[in-house]
């Protein structure tokens, strides 16, 4: 018997009517035992991530107040009432209720993060997609599951489960453009296709891949094929499946995702339809005509009318009216029906609006709001617009590059720029999301895993530039700006291909951060720095110090601009009621990379002389890194696991709430182009120490807005903490004078209005030069 590679899970609930659930009480018994067995059996299984199909107006459901209250006076009931063959069936039902909170979506999201379950979302109505007559019905269908999807799981899904498996081509269409990467198809409609090759995961012309599924226990492939993918609709078939397969272990999803990809054209294709299985029965065939009238009367309302809530209310009762769609008593329409009137013949009553909104509440105005800004979105007026290169953007934080990339952005969108951010696809991100103004794209390099740094760097060019065609084809792009020399192929590419203009920051050099060049890859990189830095039209740096660090390791012929990094003060100083657990004495706060060129040697020496000298002192030094555990190691040979914590990775709040209740932060960094974590220390008013060295000693300025010590020296370093240990009031007067200087200085309100003055020069000069060709 051969191996099963996957099975997939499909419960019943999925197609629970929704509008009906709050007034019968069986369908929410119903729905507690089915949810209730399934999350037991995941949270038993060890066998890898099951895959299982949820519908997310689910969701929505279990989140509502409504149906926790009676969710849960019906678990009550039964536990009272239940007899000896029951009882068991709901005393774990009541555990599962109790461990989650009454909170059904956080026992899923608890599975996914353990590895025990893969949530894949489906349509919101189970009527096959390729029965739809209008695009915006697909779209609409597609794009509510996956935002309900992203508001509980708080990620984007990487797969989507097609009602019925029915899969026709374009489809494909509407599931890329909402970050899909691979659906499930029927093995009828795989081995008809036309393939490149004999592979289990085929890809369509738009990228989406595609994996052929077979149902029920009675379909296990004996074929060879190199996936054997099994639909189920309960867990007793599964658990049969699992005896015939001999509980070998089984591929996960992203195992099958990482295996190669043949190009292929699909035609329309469902489950059951190698066994002549119709899609629909004889009832269901004859409501399609009232499906398409309706979604007809859908596209008309939504393109005319401005009533933004009864719109909503409508797009609610359509889903509610699609439950009924397989019945033998046919679609009902009443509702969706009287609604729609209304809107049309303006004689609305609200009355009716409030009544239907609480019978059927689920999607959330929420959501629909994003729902209708979507789709209108496709007939945005275009701008002229930049277009910003960076490898990393958040929620890809690397380093600070991250974080001034997007305060840039978001406050050039301020000043009535129109900003598009080219960067690198995060595993819990959209491919394309508008946020604060700003349009962020995120793609794949073209090979995700290569081991060899400097091939994943061109990869990840190549995959910008094929993007950017279309963008930049799409969007009136007229400058590009380009972050450090990891986007340099693509933005001298692009730059070349469509003479525009490019500014370039430069954040740090391969030299600085090494001191100096010694390997084949540090050539390589200082090459690169040289070959971005001759393209550029205009070069912008953080600080005298970077200005003369780049004219003297490169050719420069490009004017240069110094603009600083900048610091949002009055998002970083506020109250927060998160608490850590602190050192019961004074503490030093430090954070960075754990790297060498960050200088953390220098003070577990520090520590170690002030702990022989008989200072109560501690250090709380946060960060991740390749050094980490290294350091940790020297704390424990050196007997200083009292006094100094290397705490690892530590969030925003956790760092804010350390520099609120520190003695004062130190940076001992040995290469620093600027220090924005410095700027940040001062928006809560502490004493800043820091080294003599780049970018920080153009940001403290000794014994005024903090105190500086050599770098890598710790009697240097001992002699200005002595300083503070002995006076904590000088701390608070130091910090006190550095956050009126961050304020007036490195305000991004400020650096935003120079890159502008950068840009604006730059396109001038541009269009001298076109006049003059």
């Amino acid at each position: 018997m051969k191996a099963l590679s996957e099975i997939i899970v499909y419960p019943t609930c999925n197609e629970c009517s929704f509008s009906q659930v709050f007034e019968r009480e069986d369908m929410i018994t119903a729905l507690l035992i089915e949810n209730g067995e399934l999350i037991d059996f995941l949270d038993r299984n060890e066998g890898g991530s099951i895959p299982v199909v949820l519908n997310p107006l689910l969701f929505s459901l279990f989140m509502s107040d409504e149906f926790k209250e009676k969710a849960n006076a019906i678990i009550q009931s039964n536990l009272l009432q239940a007899g000896s063959l029951d009882k068991p069936k709901w005393q774990l039902i009541y555990s599962q209720w109790s461990t989650y909170d009454m909170n059904l979506v956080q026992a899923y999201k608890h599975l996914t993060v353990e590895g025990k379950a893969t949530v894949i979302p489906t349509a919101v109505s189970s009527f096959p997609l390729t029965h739809y007559r209008t695009p915006r019905a697909i779209e609409s269908q597609i794009r509510m599951s996956t935002l309900l999807f992203k508001q509980y799981f708080q990620m984007i899904p990487k797969s989507f489960w097609l009602p019925q498996a029915a899969y026709v081509p374009g489809i494909d269409l509407y599931l890329t453009g909402q970050g899909i990467e691979y659906t499930f198809i029927s093995s009828f409609s795989y081995e008809h296709s036309e393939k490149e090759q004999h592979r289990g995961v085929i890809r369509t012309p738009r990228g989406l891949k595609l994996i052929p599924v077979s149902e029920g226990i009675d379909s296990q492939d004996e074929s060879g094929h190199p996936l054997s993918i099994v639909f189920v609709k309960t867990l007793s078939d599964y658990d049969a499946l699992m005896k015939l397969d001999g509980g070998d272990a089984r591929h996960t999803m992203e195992g099958m995702m990482e295996e190669p990809t043949a190009l292929s054209r699909v035609g329309f294709g469902y489950l059951g339809m190698e066994k002549q299985v119709p899609i629909m029965t004889d009832s269901a065939i004859r409501n399609i005509r009232v499906v398409h009238r309706m979604e007809e009367q859908l596209e008309n309302m939504v393109s005319l009318s401005a009533e933004t809530e009864w719109t909503f209310q409508i797009i609610r009762e359509w889903i509610s009216s699609m439950e009924g769609f397989k019945g033998e008593n046919g679609i009902s329409t009443v509702h969706f029906d009287r609604l729609l009137k209304q809107v049309m013949d303006g004689h609305k009553d609200g009355h009716l609006l409030l009544h239907r909104k609480r019978m059927m509440p689920f999607p959330s105005d929420e959501i629909l709001e994003k729902l209708s800004i979507g789709i209108k979105g496709d007939v945005e007026e275009k701008h002229d617009s930049v277009l910003i290169l960076s490898w990393e953007y958040p929620p890809n934080i690397v380093g600070g590059l991250s974080r001034h990339v997007y305060d840039l952005a978001n406050n050039l969108v301020k000043k009535g720029k129109h900003v598009h951010v080219l960067t690198t696809m995060a595993n819990d991100a959209l491919p394309l999301e508008k946020m604060e103004g700003v349009t962020i794209h995120r793609v794949h390099p073209l090979h995700p895993y290569e081991e060899d740094f400097f091939k994943w760097v061109f990869d990840l060019n190549q995959s910008f530039i094929q993007f950017a065609h279309d963008l930049i084809r799409d969007e009136r792009i007229t400058h590009i700006h380009a972050h450090d020399w990891i986007v340099s192929t693509s933005a001298m590419k692009l730059k070349d291909y469509y003479d525009l203009p490019l500014i370039t920051t430069i954040h740090a050099t391969e030299h600085g951060r090494n001191q100096g060049i010694y390997t084949d890859l540090q050539h390589k990189i200082h090459g690169e720095e040289q070959l971005l830095i001759g393209a550029s039209d205009h070069l912008i740096v953080c600080s005298e110090h970077m200005k003369d660090e780049i004219k003297s390791l490169f050719t420069i012929e490009a004017p240069i601009a110094v603009i600083p990094n900048g610091v949002e003060l009055e998002k970083l100083d506020q109250s927060s009621p998160y608490t850590l657990s602190k050192p019961s004495t004074p503490y030093f706060f430090s954070i960075g990379r754990m790297v060498h060129e960050k200088g953390f040697e220098t003070i577990i020496r520090v520590a170690s002389r002030l702990k022989s000298d008989g200072y109560d002192i501690s250090f709380v030094i946060a960060g991740k890194g390749p050094m980490l555990e290294q350091y940790r190691k020297a704390v424990i040979e050196e007997e200083l696991s009292d006094c100094v914590s290397f705490v690892g990775y530590v969030s925003d709040r956790e760092r804010n709430d350390y520099l609120k209740n520190c003695l004062a932060v130190i940076f001992p960094s040995l290469y620093e182009p600027f220090g924005i974590v410095a700027l940040e220390a001062m928006a809560f008013r502490k004493g800043v120490v820091a080294s003599n060295t780049g970018g920080l000693k153009s940001i403290v300025k000794h014994e005024q807005t903090g105190l500086l010590f050599e770098p890598n020296q710790e009697h240097s370093l001992y002699t200005q903490l002595i300083s503070l240990i002995e006076n904590p009031g000088r701390s608070e007067q130091l910090g006190e004078l550095g956050f009126k200087m961050a304020q007036s200085m490195f305000s991004w309100d400020r650096i935003a209005d120079q890159t502008i003055h950068v840009y604006d020069d730059v396109l001038l000069q541009s269009k001298v030069e076109g006049i003059k060709r």
